[in-house]
């Protein structure tokens, strides 16, 4: 009972925020970064919620429009599909982790493969350019996830409140001229996966939807590389820090229920930034400096370190 009822708050994050993010097109992952820090998440144990449920988010996304069943596979149709199977179940009784990072990362690897095949043929990039930009990616990812290490967990809140501010602000900027750092249009993105590793902002459909006149080939292919970036990071954070986010889970469930419900809020790309999405995002961080939460930690419940055994 004690942990039904210590689900609650991130069943309700979940799914209010992806609501609020399906009917204003507010960036979703800061709408529950804010919550989280809010609930008074140390560094460490934010971090491992937000890409465990981007983690999630990511696969929920792209099977909005087109669902996954067995009869549209790709990869592990017909009798492959026992691969993934047996190896979800033999990593289930070694490490909780192992198991849900490749059940995550099986199925990620048929929404790739959706993605890359929903292109038109001479439009498609070679397999090596994904790759490249993945890892070009994952680096300041990872170094902001090594930086997290480093920032005094009082302070945590306030730091991630400042880089949403700047980024918001940022964002509007460009959003007026579509011409506006378009020669340094990668770096903005690298820019914007280093915030990925240190708190989990993951803002890849407001970037697209800011689309520059002149489209770098990063940019065009944003979506499809936005996917193993997150998936790598997410197996970092359990390398580097070591833990396993039952309610970044939980949340992602919640945000899955509303989004399958009612939808998810798609960019138009015209280059134009929404001013409600924005002033939405902005007044989630005065309330999270107006209450100033402690980072006394979540539950043990939801918090589970992968040197557990299922047994």
């Amino acid at each position: 009972m004690d942990f039904l009822f210590a689900t609650l708050p991130y069943l309700n994050i979940g799914f209010f925020c992806a609501l609020l993010a399906r009917f204003t097109g507010a960036n979703l992952s800061a709408l529950v970064l804010c919550c989280f820090l809010y609930l008074g998440a140390t560094p460490m144990q934010t971090i491992g919620m937000m890409l465990t449920f981007l983690a999630f988010m990511q696969l929920t996304i792209h099977t909005q429009g087109e669902r996954l069943s067995f009869k549209t596979l790709r990869i592990f149709k017909g009798w492959r599909i026992l691969i993934p199977v047996l190896f979800v179940a033999f990593t289930l009784v070694a490490n909780p982790f192992y198991a849900i990072a490749s059940f995550v990362g099986f199925f990620l690897m048929e929404v790739l493969a959706m993605l890359y095949l929903e292109l038109p043929i001479d439009q498609r990039p070679t397999r090596m350019t994904l790759v490249k930009y993945s890892v070009c990616g994952f680096i300041p990812a990872l170094l902001g996830l090594l930086a997290l290490s480093v920032i005094p967990a009082p302070y945590y809140y306030l730091i991630c409140g400042v880089l949403i501010l700047i980024a918001t602000g940022l964002i509007f900027w460009l959003g007026k001229n579509r011409k506006r750092l378009q020669t340094t249009w990668d770096a903005v993105i690298y820019a914007a996966w280093f915030l990925l590793g240190f708190c989990g902002l993951e803002w890849s459909d407001w970037l697209r939807d800011l689309k520059r006149q002149r489209v770098s080939t990063l940019a065009r292919y944003l979506a499809i590389v936005t996917v193993p970036v997150v998936f790598l990071t997410f197996v970092a954070a359990n390398i580097v820090y070591g833990i396993i986010s039952l309610s970044g889970l939980i949340t992602a469930l919640a945000a899955t229920i509303a989004i399958r419900l009612f939808g998810y809020y798609q960019v138009s790309e015209r280059g134009e930034a929404n001013p409600i999405a924005l002033g939405l995002v902005v007044l989630a961080v005065l309330c999270l400096f107006l209450v100033q939460p402690a980072p006394h930690g979540i539950t043990d419940l939801l918090y589970v370190p992968t040197s557990w055994k299922l047994w």
